[in-house]
């Protein structure tokens, strides 16, 4: 990871694992590859499959997946999860990937940080560790997908990680005096804890279960930015 010797391609890496094992790929293996090798993002098997019919060499879905687990058995690829989904990448001799991971969208953005590599260079120092490889994955919500968020929705609408800022509680007195007993008052900020089935929160330093019927009645917005720093 470290090193400064230019690394022979993938493309190379591969004719040179498959003439050591004394082998040739096969026509559609050498379609499959060749379109693996070719992407700069993630795929998965569903992309490979559009890509080939977009080139004009369809392929089943099976000789795709069986191409793919071998370029996996070979080091060329590797089989990851993002997002939920399972996707393909090149698998470098230097590996090491960073991710954005979109949890509205699944849009993936690689980057490289010389900055972040250096600290966790001298992280594996002071603990003398021998670094392989790394991935650090920070999920989030990408530029568009905060676009399209209208500002004012339903708390049941939040997803896990967020801190939203409660406006209003609708619906009957009932339900409102209730919410508004639980200390979700108008102002207050709470973090999503959980948001697939009853809605989890954080809230004043405690936690509270809602059910998402409960939950669609609380109206939120984006929490208050904090104060500036003064000299």
């Amino acid at each position: 990871m470290f090193g400064a010797t230019p690394l022979p391609s993938l493309n190379e890496q591969l004719a040179l694992v498959m003439k050591d094992l004394g082998q040739e790929l096969l026509p559609e293996d050498e379609l499959v590859a060749n379109a693996f090798l070719e992407t700069e993002q993630h795929v998965s098997l569903d992309d490979l499959v559009r890509i080939l019919h977009e080139r004009g060499t369809p392929l089943d879905p099976s000789l795709v997946a069986r191409t793919m687990r071998m370029l996996c058995d070979l080091g060329i690829a590797q089989q990851i999860r993002l997002g939920g989904a399972s996707f393909f990448e090149h698998l470098h001799l230097d590996y090491h990937h960073d991710h954005l991971v979109c949890v509205r969208c699944g849009r993936i953005i690689e980057f490289v940080d010389t900055s972040i590599e250096r600290k966790q260079h001298r992280v594996c120092q002071r603990h003398g560790f021998t670094p392989l490889m790394h991935r650090l994955e920070i999920r989030g919500v990408c530029s568009e997908c905060t676009a399209a968020v209208p500002a004012t929705r339903a708390l049941c609408a939040c997803l896990a990680g967020e801190t939203v800022r409660i406006l209003d509680v609708v619906g009957g007195r009932g339900i409102r005096q209730r919410l508004i007993e639980l200390g979700l008052t108008r102002g207050t900020e709470v973090t999503v804890i959980r948001a697939d089935g009853p809605v989890t929160l954080e809230l004043r330093g405690g936690r509270l279960a809602l059910g998402r019927n409960e939950a669609a009645k609380i109206q939120v917005g984006p929490p208050l930015a904090p104060p500036e720093d003064k000299d």
